[in-house]
């Protein structure tokens, strides 16, 4: 039972949400073709879509459940997420890069882009977790939506980048969009010593989060192969991200037990920084064919991320009062722009022929860190000084990280 002093939800949230969901259905009812019989052999790879399913519902799902006070909004925010958002992605997809003049037809292929597309969001959502409500949550993931589609447009139509790569942005595009809003939203007392407390973890709450973890370690070389065509790519992918994965595991336990005055492990440190390889290696894992090469990518964004969470959050908190709930830019944004950088330079360094052509794809692919970056951070600035609107009936500061403004708790109710 939430505090009497709590904002309700109960007239904004359905009205919002049915309002969407009406104009979804509108829009698949009148303006997309529905032609599944377009993409039979694509259902072949249907495995590969699993995966991704199952890595965002399942895997960033329970990787939010680290709160002791937040695993129902974690579990159940990031549900609603990927349900809206995916509705969202298709039709922005559908009309973006469909063709101009014939039927917008959507099919598995566009499903398997839609997911993905959520990922920045659910990024995002780990930065400001438990410091926004439902109706914040909705907003922000229509406008990310927009602004995530807007960016890889601009990649493929005018800078030539493939989609895989343009999808590849996801990590740095969540990261900093989520910092974006995080320290437009949060206030300087997020760092006092009663939310600390409140952030706090629990040994079920960690093994939970761990849970998450393992999955999209698991999965995360179906993630880095789902949109590629050429069997040789997607074989390439998904060895070398597979083998990154243990490299950035290994290098994770190696630092985290020697950064620890006892030479003991810190929970924190495994269950976030092992992604890095993953992650670090999305950009570069279909072009490699020496695996030693995206191992050593692995190495290094395992090394960074876990001396991030050592060293730099707290000091990053306390110094831009930039409030980072859940490590997402050690988790996902330095990665993330290790793997851009990380292609720039493999393209630079390949031994091929027109080097003029190499250098302009080496240029682009900086290029399009920065378009990301700047794309990002300007309209996460821009959706935090939204979401602060009294409309949406933000939380208070004493409802930070705690289910109960938000679900019914019996096993709360029954003790009043």
């Amino acid at each position: 039972m939430a505090p009497k002093y709590s904002a309700s939800l109960r007239g904004p949230l359905p009205i919002l949400l049915i309002s969407f969901q009406t104009f979804f259905i509108l829009i698949f009812l009148f303006l997309v073709s529905h032609n599944y019989n377009y993409e039979e052999k694509y259902l072949q790879r249907y495995p590969a879509f699993q995966d991704v399913n199952v890595l965002i519902i399942f895997g960033f799902g329970f990787f939010f459940v680290f709160l002791r006070r937040f695993g129902f909004s974690g579990v159940g925010f990031n549900l609603l997420i990927a349900a809206f958002g995916l509705q969202l992605s298709v039709i922005l997809d559908a009309f973006l890069f469909g063709p101009k003049n014939g039927a917008r037809v959507v099919g598995l292929k566009s499903l398997c882009r839609g997911l993905m597309s959520v990922v920045p969001v659910l990024i995002s959502s780990g930065a400001v977790l438990g410091k926004m409500n439902s109706i914040q949550l909705i907003v922000m993931t229509a406008i990310e939506m927009s602004a995530f589609t807007a960016n890889r447009y601009i990649m493929t139509k005018y800078l030539m980048m493939g989609e895989h790569i343009s999808m590849m942005h996801t990590h740095i595009f969540g990261a900093f969009y989520g910092l974006a809003v995080s320290w437009t939203i949060s206030l300087p007392s997020v760092n006092n010593e009663f939310n600390k407390e409140k952030e706090k973890s629990e040994k079920t709450s960690e093994l939970f989060s761990m849970l998450g973890t393992l999955f999209m370690w698991m999965f995360w070389p179906s993630y880095n192969s789902a949109l590629l065509q050429d069997y040789v790519q997607i074989r390439n992918a998904i060895c070398n991200t597979y083998f990154t994965l243990a490299v950035s595991t290994v290098t994770v336990f190696s630092f985290s037990s020697l950064f620890n005055r006892n030479g003991k492990l810190e929970m924190v440190h495994v269950r976030n920084a092992v992604l890095a390889g993953g992650v670090s290696t999305g950009f570069t894992a279909f072009m490699v064919q020496y695996p030693w090469i995206t191992m050593t990518i692995g190495l290094i964004a395992g090394l960074i991320s876990t001396l991030s969470l050592k060293y730099f959050q707290r000091t990053l908190d306390k110094v831009s009062l930039l409030h980072d709930t859940c490590g997402v830019l050690y988790t996902f944004g330095f990665p993330g722009l290790i793997g851009g950088v990380s292609y720039s330079i493999i393209i630079i360094t390949a031994d091929y022929n027109g080097i003029d052509i190499l250098g302009y794809q080496a240029i682009v692919g900086v290029g399009s860190i920065f378009l990301t970056l700047a794309i990002s951070m300007v309209s996460g600035i821009v959706t935090g000084l939204l979401l602060k609107c009294k409309l949406w009936r933000p939380p208070k500061e004493f409802h930070f990280f705690q289910d109960q403004p938000f679900w019914e708790l019996s096993h709360l109710t029954s003790h009043l």
